[in-house]
């Protein structure tokens, strides 16, 4: 009976560390990460009364005869299960999703395992455990690039606002199509507009491309650009312009109040719709212009109400009009004006009478503005007569121009001995494209209408600059490279007024019948007049394809601006990335994990820690995805305690536990009748 005592007292105590564990479990259901463990049962050793004995002749064989003495625990099971993942809305905090993978953290030199993700930033940018403040460890990347270490992981500090230096731009690399049946159209004549405001029509046109430099002056808060030559004095910027800064073949003289214009007018004869005479004379001036653009050469329209009409006798018959005094030949009088005799026009008093005058002088007074062919305005100081085409003005710097803002160097392109500011084709189709100044068109030509792609490059002081790269076909498949004008240089005024001066170096990009690239290389020489170092860059272009379609070839560039970190953000591999204030995304780390044979022979250490044991088994750290783990971010793994479950047993280990209660209660009265049977 004794025996049965002890028994009763093994259950007893085999059940009470049952509950034990189950009240553990039930404590941790809301534990970030938590593991449940179960216990299990055996059987103690049994005392043998008499072994077991073999079949003899004609008697059987015999059982042994034992009798158990109790129970133990056998073993507390780690039920290493994944727990529901749970949505937090924090960008530090992660669940492992998929995988027995854990998150290592250190003390020192000591590693320690978790599943609870709920990690912060500390005051000097460490990535820790706040209720503990372990080191998260990692692996940290450098210059955006993360080398898997293995083993030899690292505390991961991603410190707020880490800056990050400006990088040059070395390589452009362009991807995606040109349209192989970009439509050819035949070139009629060409359109150029110049910028002094004039357009003419040519058949031919052949650009010349030159450099100068453009002052941008400042002046009773307006600004002006004055385009200066080459041999102009130096400039300096908050100074006024000074010396002679430019000399130029005349455009136009425009009118204004407090800047009038006088006009001589001729009649010109070879006009059919010149009259023959202004009253007795073949001039007449027209003064005190105060409104329009005249220029030398250019037709003035005349008109006016007829008030009497006669004839003139003569060969040829003539017929002498008297207009009214709303003319505008000598406002406020009447004029006489002699035209030829009619043969299909009838001339009727108050009918309104209109011819043209050649302009044969035109002389700009004080505060008319003067345009030159290179595109040049100036205000007029003095009175200027202008009687020729090819008469010049030269301007000399002063005060009167303002102060020098900034100082900047372009390329130009001028025909005919005028600056180019567009052209545009007309084809024998009737349809007008636009074309580009730097390149040559005439007559019969086939032209390709060009594609534009805009690049970012990045200067040695982080400062961008937009470069447009230019591709026009030039035959089946090939195509011929330019920059934004058409030409291989190209300035970018900046914003700040300094200059960026862009040459290309390139050869014809080839594709081969199937549309697949061939040949074809360019490069990009950059100097700057911002204080940054010149610089060369590669453009790729073996990844481009010649399909029919649209055109859609993209560049993109490597170099940044310098930025700021502003925010980082942390993937489903433990990659930390951030993004930094110039709009580079950059990564900064990677969060280890490790992994063993056996993580449920891993030791606890409280406070949601394991560590290595004797049978946890073999190591492994590395990335998430090396060991088929998935993280979730904004997220923790909740408890995997199932709480119906834990109710189930504890109802059994309650009754297990009665029941071996009952056992020792039996024991002890069949005892106390023995007892008694002396009495």
């Amino acid at each position: 009976m004794m025996r049965s005592m002890f028994s009763g007292v093994s259950g007893l105590k085999g059940h009470q560390t049952r509950m034990d564990v189950i009240g553990n479990n039930i404590a941790n259901v809301n534990t970030t990460g938590f593991k449940a463990s179960r216990v299990t049962f055996a059987d103690m050793i049994s005392q043998n009364l008499s072994g077991a004995s073999a079949p003899q002749g004609t008697i059987g064989g015999v059982n042994p005869k034992q009798i158990g003495l109790g129970m133990s625990v056998a073993s507390t099971d780690l039920l290493y299960t994944n727990g529901s993942v749970q949505s937090t809305g924090k960008n530090t905090d992660i669940a492992i999703s998929r995988g027995d993978g854990l998150f290592v953290v250190s003390r020192g030199n000591e590693k320690y395992y978790t599943r609870n993700g709920a990690f912060e930033f500390d005051a000097q940018g460490n990535l820790t455990i706040p209720s503990t403040g372990l080191y998260v460890q990692g692996y940290m990347a450098n210059n955006g690039v993360i080398s898997n270490g293995g083993a030899n992981t690292t505390n991961i500090r991603v410190p707020a606002g880490k800056s990050m230096k400006a990088t040059t731009t070395t390589t452009a690399s362009f991807t995606k199509n040109l349209n192989a049946t970009t439509p050819g159209y035949e070139v009629a004549n060409t359109l150029v507009r110049y910028a002094d405001g004039t357009t003419g029509t040519v058949s031919s046109y052949t650009p010349t491309e030159q450099g100068s430099y453009v002052l941008t002056v400042e002046k009773d808060g307006k600004t002006n650009k004055i385009r200066i030559a080459n041999t102009a004095p130096a400039q300096a910027i908050g100074s006024a312009p000074n010396g002679a800064l430019y000399s130029s073949t005349i455009s136009n003289i425009t009118a204004k109040t407090g800047g009038t214009v006088d006009l001589q007018l001729d009649v010109d004869t070879s006009n059919p719709s010149s009259p023959l005479k202004i009253g007795t004379a073949t001039t007449v001036n027209r003064t005190g212009l105060t409104t329009g653009t005249y220029a030398f050469g250019d037709m003035y329209a005349i008109s006016g109400t007829i008030k009497t009409a006669t004839t003139v006798a003569g060969t040829p018959p003539t017929v002498k009009l008297t207009l009214d005094t709303d003319n505008n030949i000598n406002p406020g009088s009447t004029v006489d004006v002699v035209v030829p005799n009619p043969t299909s026009f009838t001339y009727k008093v108050g009918d309104k009478y209109t011819g043209q005058l050649k302009v044969s002088k035109v002389t700009g007074n004080t505060g008319a503005t003067v345009t030159t062919a290179d595109g040049n305005k100036a205000e007029l100081t003095s009175a200027l007569a202008v009687t020729s085409a090819t008469q010049t003005y030269a301007h000399t710097g002063s005060a009167a121009d303002g102060t020098i803002k900034a100082i900047t160097r372009e390329s130009t392109y001028t025909y005919g001995g005028k600056t180019v500011s567009s052209v545009t084709l007309n084809t024998k189709t009737g349809t007008s494209v636009d074309g580009l100044v730097g390149k040559s068109y005439a007559a019969g030509d086939t032209f390709y209408p060009s594609f534009t792609s805009l690049i970012t490059v990045y200067d040695s002081l982080g400062k961008s600059h937009s470069v447009p790269v230019v591709f026009t076909k030039s035959s089946n498949n090939t195509w011929t490279l330019s920059l934004g004008t058409g030409g291989d240089t190209y300035n970018i005024t900046e914003e700040d007024g300094t200059t960026t001066t862009v040459a290309l170096s390139k050869t014809d990009l080839k594709f081969d019948a199937t549309g697949a690239y061939v040949s074809g290389s360019a490069s990009l020489n950059m100097t700057y007049t911002n204080g940054a170092a010149a610089q060369q860059l590669t453009m790729n272009l073996a990844a481009l394809t010649q399909y029919s379609g649209t055109s859609t070839a993209a560049g993109t560039t490597d170099g940044n601006a310098a930025g700021t970190l502003s925010k980082v953000e942390i993937d489903s591999a433990g990659v930390i990335t951030g993004t930094y204030t110039n709009g580079v995304r950059q990564k900064e780390a990677q969060i280890a994990m490790a992994q063993f044979n056996n993580p449920s022979g891993l030791t606890k250490m409280g406070g949601n820690l394991y560590q290595e044991s004797n049978n946890s088994g073999t190591r492994t750290i590395s990335g998430a995805a090396d060991i088929g783990s998935e993280l979730t971010t904004s997220a923790l793994e909740m408890s995997n305690v199932d709480i119906s479950d834990q109710f189930s047993d504890m109802i059994i280990t309650q009754r297990g536990f009665q029941s071996n209660s009952k056992i020792i209660t039996v024991s002890d009265e069949m005892l106390e009748t023995l007892i008694n049977m002396k009495r």
